[in-house]
C-alpha cells in the first residue's frame, strides 16, 4: 500500500525552499508514495504548478504573527482526515506547527532547515530542542546549517541529517543561444550581462551588488561602462527601496519569472550577494547552466565552490570586495570559461535532484518502519 506524505510549508511563492518542495513532490516514486501539499497561509504562485502535476494543494488560510493552537489542531485534524503516514515540513513556522500537529496525530515528522541561524532566538531554540527529540528527524541542507542546529538547539548529531539540496537539471536546459536569449530580453548581444535571481528581501543582499556596480562604473573603461548591465530577477517587499538605490546605475528589475533557463542563458556572470543562506538553489542552477559565479561566503557556499575551484567567494556585505571580484572576471574571459565549465561539472555530478530524492526516500522508509 502506498504511503501518504504531507508536505507542509507556510506558503508557496516563487522561492528556493518552495521550488525544492515542488521538485521533491514531482520526483518521488509514485508507486510507493502519494503526496499531499498543505500551505498554512495563502497558496502562492507555485500551487497551480503542483496541482497540474496531479498533487492536491490544501490551503488552511491561517494568518497572524502570534502562535495559534487552532492551527495546530487544524493540521492534526487534516492529517487524520487525509490518512497521512508521515509529515515533511519546510521552514520555521511549518516546522513548528507541523511537528506539534504530528505529535497529536501520532505520526513521524521531518523538519527541513533551509538556512543558517543568523538571528538566534532563545525561545525558538527551546522549542526546536523539544520538538527535535520527538518521533522524527531534522534535515539540514548544508554542513553549516547542521552545525547550527546541533549547537544552538542542542540536538544529538544522530538526530540531524545532512542532506544537501539538489536541482532538477532539466530546469536549466534551453535550445536558445546566448545571443538569442539576450535579444529576447531586449539587450544587445555585446552587452555584458550580470544576473542575480532571488526574492527582494534583506537576506539576499541585492543592494550590495547594485552598489558594487556603481563602483565599477566609476572606474571601468568607457566602452565597458556602456555595455555593463545588471539584471535582477525576483519579486519582494524591497523592490521600491532597491529601485531607489539603483536609480543611477544600469540595473533592470525583471520581477518574478518562470523562464529560468532562458534567463540564465542570457547571462555572462552570475552574482549572489546574500547575507545568509543554507544552500542556495539559485546558485546551483546558475552553476548547472555553465555560468561563472561570485557568491557571498555564507551557508553552504564553501562546500560547493571550494577554494576558487568552482566559483569565487567574497565576504558577505563587503561591497568593495564584491566589485573587485566582479571586475576581475568581467575582464578575464578565459577565467570565466574555466569557472563556468568547472561549476557545471560540479553540480551535474554532485547535486542532481534525483540522487537527493533517492536519499530522502530512504529517510522516509526508515521513519515509516
Amino acid at each position: 500500500m502506498k504511503k501518504r506524505i504531507l508536505h507542509l510549508i507556510t506558503q508557496l511563492p516563487t522561492g528556493g525552499a518552495e521550488h525544492l518542495l515542488a521538485s521533491i513532490v514531482r520526483h518521488l516514486d509514485a508507486d510507493r508514495y502519494e503526496s499531499v501539499v498543505c500551505c498554512i497561509q495563502e497558496r502562492g504562485a507555485l500551487a497551480a504548478m503542483i496541482e497540474a502535476g496531479g498533487v492536491p494543494v490544501i490551503c488552511l488560510d491561517r494568518r497572524g504573527k502570534r502562535f495559534s493552537i487552532g492551527t495546530v489542531l487544524a493540521l492534526a485534524r487534516l492529517m487524520r482526515e487525509q490518512r497521512i503516514d508521515l509529515v515533511h515540513c519546510h521552514l520555521y513556522h511549518a516546522n513548528l506547527y507541523g511537528r506539534l500537529a504530528a505529535r497529536l496525530a501520532g505520526i513521524p515528522a521531518i523538519a527541513t532547515v533551509h538556512n543558517t541561524y543568523v538571528r538566534r532566538k532563545w525561545h525558538r531554540s527551546l522549542l526546536n530542542r523539544w520538538l527535535g527529540r520527538g518521533r522524527g528527524l531534522v534535515i539540514a541542507v548544508s554542513a553549516e546549517a547542521r552545525s547550527d542546529v546541533i549547537e544552538h538547539d542542542r540536538l544529538g548529531p544522530g538526530r540531524v541529517l545532512l542532506l544537501p539540496n539538489g536541482i532538477d537539471l532539466s530546469r536549466v536546459d534551453t535550445p536558445l543561444s546566448q545571443a538569442a536569449a539576450k535579444q529576447r530580453l531586449g539587450y544587445a548581444t555585446d552587452d555584458f550581462l550580470i544576473g542575480c535571481i532571488g526574492r527582494l528581501e534583506e537576506q539576499k543582499g541585492h543592494a550590495n551588488i547594485i552598489r558594487a556596480l556603481g563602483l565599477m562604473l566609476q572606474t571601468a573603461p568607457e566602452d565597458l561602462q556602456r555595455r555593463l548591465r545588471l539584471l535582477i530577477v525576483g519579486g519582494g517587499r524591497l523592490r521600491g527601496e532597491l529601485e531607489r538605490v539603483a536609480a543611477a546605475a544600469g540595473v533592470r528589475f525583471a520581477g518574478s519569472r518562470s523562464d529560468v533557463a532562458e534567463i540564465l542563458r542570457s547571462l555572462d556572470l552570475y552574482v549572489m550577494p546574500s547575507l545568509w543562506e543554507g544552500l542556495s538553489l539559485a546558485m546551483l542552477e546558475a552553476m548547472a547552466a555553465g555560468l561563472p559565479v561570485i557568491i557571498s561566503d555564507v551557508g553552504g557556499a564553501a562546500e560547493v565552490l571550494g577554494d576558487g575551484e568552482f566559483g569565487i567567494r567574497v565576504p558577505p556585505g563587503d561591497v568593495a570586495a564584491l566589485a573587485r571580484a566582479v571586475m576581475a572576471l568581467v575582464q578575464d574571459e578565459a577565467e570565466r570559461r574555466r569557472l563556468g565549465a568547472a561549476a557545471q561539472r560540479r553540480v551535474r555530478e554532485h547535486y542532481d535532484l534525483r540522487e537527493r530524492v533517492a536519499r530522502l526516500e530512504a529517510v522516509y522508509e526508515t521513519l515509516l518502519k
